[in-house]
Parts: structure tokens; C-alpha cells; sequence
């Protein structure tokens, strides 16, 4: 019995991890990827209000996950700015598309926590 305990916590907290590097993957399919990608069409000014807000829908859910590399705190700053960013979008502040394009540098983000 209390091995089958442990092989079901085993197994959930596997789970659970796949979850996250899911959800990770996720994101950067559907907002990220490609120079038609959602992100793209924000930043540029070229997305409708309702593409910003499901923009930063995406990005609200990046926080709590755990990268495949990196520390917590780099992570947990980064995707911040990127909502940030985006709230700023969504607001219609003045410079919001140029911030946006600077928060969502892949190469910054990939380089300290893609992993392989």
C-alpha cells in the first residue's frame, strides 16, 4: 500500500512537471513563434485590441511555471516585464509597442532559460 502511495506521488509530480514545460510551450507556440506570431503583431502595432489582450492572457500564465533552466528570480523578472509590457499595450500607453518589442527578445530569455 505504501509503495503504490508513492508511485501515485511519483507519477502526479511528473505530471505536473510536464504541465508546466507544457503550458511554457504553449505560449511560445501561440504568441511567440514566428514573424506572424501574436507577439509579432502586437509589438508592431499591427494587432487588434483584442489580439493585446489575449497576448497578455498568455504571458499572466508564464509566472508560476518553472523554466527548463535558470533561477526563479530571473524567470519570475522576466515574464513580469513581459506582462507589464503587455498591460501597457493593452492600456494604450504611449511607447507600449516599442517596450513590448524589447521585453519579448527571445534570444535574452532563451539564453538563461530554454535548456536544451
Amino acid at each position: 500500500m505504501k509503495t503504490t502511495l508513492i508511485l501515485l506521488a511519483l507519477a502526479a509530480f511528473a505530471g505536473l512537471t510536464t504541465a508546466q514545460a507544457d503550458q511554457i510551450e504553449v505560449v511560445m507556440k501561440e504568441a511567440m513563434k514566428g514573424n506572424n506570431s501574436l507577439h509579432s503583431k502586437v509589438a508592431t502595432g499591427k494587432g487588434t485590441p483584442d489580439d493585446a489582450k489575449k497576448l497578455l492572457e498568455y504571458f499572466k500564465t508564464l509566472p508560476s511555471e518553472t523554466p527548463p533552466e535558470g533561477d526563479a528570480a530571473s524567470w519570475k523578472e522576466k515574464t513580469e516585464t513581459l506582462i507589464a509590457a503587455a498591460q501597457g499595450v493593452v492600456e494604450g500607453k504611449p511607447g507600449a509597442n516599442k517596450t513590448l518589442q524589447e521585453a519579448g527578445n527571445c534570444k535574452a530569455c532563451h539564453n538563461v532559460h530554454k535548456g536544451q
